[in-house]
């Protein structure tokens, strides 16, 4: 399947100035698949190296920085490789099984003429625990869940169709009606399946949900596995307790993450290292309430109010009850429909490089994103039905005039209001 970071890996490949590259992203979005693709498709030659498997590299590297050391270990090693100067590419996956190899790094790329790609499912963790990050001396890119856009690559639509749909979003012009019906019913699946890639291929291949499902609470599992694996003696099971609070934290009225819901008696000091370790892994994105409007956003958030959402939706839904699949296919969720419009929203954002940012200005009036667009200020409301109303949206348009509002819904597009601008909620890709 055709991944956005392939683009990403052919520039740098390319690049005169070319550093070692860093990339990050939780487990199974598909880092390892997109690296092996892209070193058969580019280099003559390329090693893999997987510390979570290959504990006699690991352990040497433990021991060593010494590039030359290394490079000699590694073609003993692996005779088979034919290690080529300016030809040849070095992997090494799942780093965060052996920190030290991110302080290597540094000298390998500066004093050795090989390519280096470092990937790893908890790199954020790793980074906390090597001796040197070697800043300044590494490119980085973060992987992310497949996008909408690349969901629907994978169900064979063409570029042509998606860049015409971004033609309409920036014209402000409605689709024709019954293209318009066929992408919300793309746009729910995909909030069922996700962007987990397997989950992805599972259903490009079945067309069985229940199938995705499987997958999705294996991923899960996964994740729970690492909590025990690589968290700190404290943090394992309260991380453990934060991720699984999730689905009743946002199916509440009031979303905002509440600490008495993991535990009774929680409070921010006993688990706000653990909510760290989650969000370092990738697996959440917090989203801040802000103290005013005004730029730059980040300086006006309030550090210990905020809400939580899971980095794929997907797996989100798949912690629901198997019928939430069915009325979500139908619109027509009950008690967990803004946790799962909010939770693709905030998938959505954090894939186009926004930063989470919510506004109450009262405790009955509620924004429910707050971006910055070119120095603007720019509200926006997600609406999961056909209902367009939002007394809020307009109250804050109001008082804070800004040069446009977005607002989401079942509903084709409206672009006539010169403010707020209304627009389907697959368009939400184009943010």
């Amino acid at each position: 399947m055709y991944r956005n970071v392939e683009e990403n890996l052919k520039k740098w490949e390319k690049s005169v100035t070319k550093k070692p590259l860093v990339i990050s992203g939780a487990r199974q979005v598909g880092k390892t698949y997109s690296i092996l693709k892209f070193a058969k498709e580019n280099y003559k030659s390329y090693l893999y190296v997987n510390f979570e498997r290959d504990l006699d590299i690991k352990n040497f590297m433990d021991k060593t920085a010494n590039p030359k050391e290394i490079i000699s270990y590694l073609e003993i090693a692996y005779p088979q490789i034919n290690f080529e100067e300016g030809k040849t590419l070095i992997i090494f996956d799942e780093v965060q099984a052996c920190p030290q190899a991110l302080t290597s790094i540094k000298f390998l790329g500066s004093e050795t003429k090989y390519d280096y790609i470092v990937s790893g499912s908890l790199l954020g963790i790793a980074i906390k625990h090597t001796s040197s990050y070697p800043v300044g001396y590494v490119e980085s890119i973060e992987m992310k869940p497949m996008g909408f856009d690349e969901f629907l690559k994978a169900m064979n639509l063409k570029d042509q169709v998606i860049l015409q749909l971004k033609d309409y979003f920036e014209k402000g012009e409605p689709v024709n009606e019954m293209l318009h019906k066929k992408f919300m019913e793309y746009f729910r699946t995909y909030i069922i399946v996700g962007g987990m890639p397997e989950a992805v291929k599972c259903y490009v291949k079945t067309k069985d949900f229940m199938a995705v499902r499987k997958i999705q609470r294996q991923i899960v599992e996964d994740y729970y596995r690492d909590m025990a694996k690589y968290a700190e003696a404290k943090d394992k099971i309260k991380a453990h307790e934060c991720f699984s609070s999730i689905p009743l934290q946002l199916s509440k009225d009031n979303k905002k993450f509440q600490y008495k819901l993991v535990r009774d008696g929680g409070n921010a000091r006993h688990f706000e290292t653990s909510l760290q370790w989650l969000k370092d892994s990738g697996t959440i994105h917090f989203c801040h309430r802000l103290k005013c409007i005004d730029t730059p956003l980040q300086a006006y958030k309030e550090q210990s109010v905020f809400k939580i959402y899971m980095a794929d939706t997907g797996l989100l839904v798949s912690q629901f009850d198997e019928s939430i699949m069915k009325e979500l296919l139908k619109n027509e969720l009950g008690v967990y429909k803004g946790a799962i419009y909010e939770n693709i929203t905030a998938q959505m954002l954090i894939k186009n490089h926004h930063d989470l940012y919510y506004y109450e200005p009262t405790t009955r009036s509620e924004i429910d994103f707050i971006l910055q667009e070119k120095g603007n200020i720019i509200p926006m409301e997600v609406k999961s039905g056909n209902n367009t109303r939002a007394k809020s949206l307009h109250a804050y348009v109001e008082k804070y005039n800004p040069v446009k509002a977005y607002r989401f819904s079942t509903r084709n597009v409206n672009a006539e209001d010169p403010i707020i601008k209304n627009y389907p909620l697959y368009m939400m890709m184009f943010v």
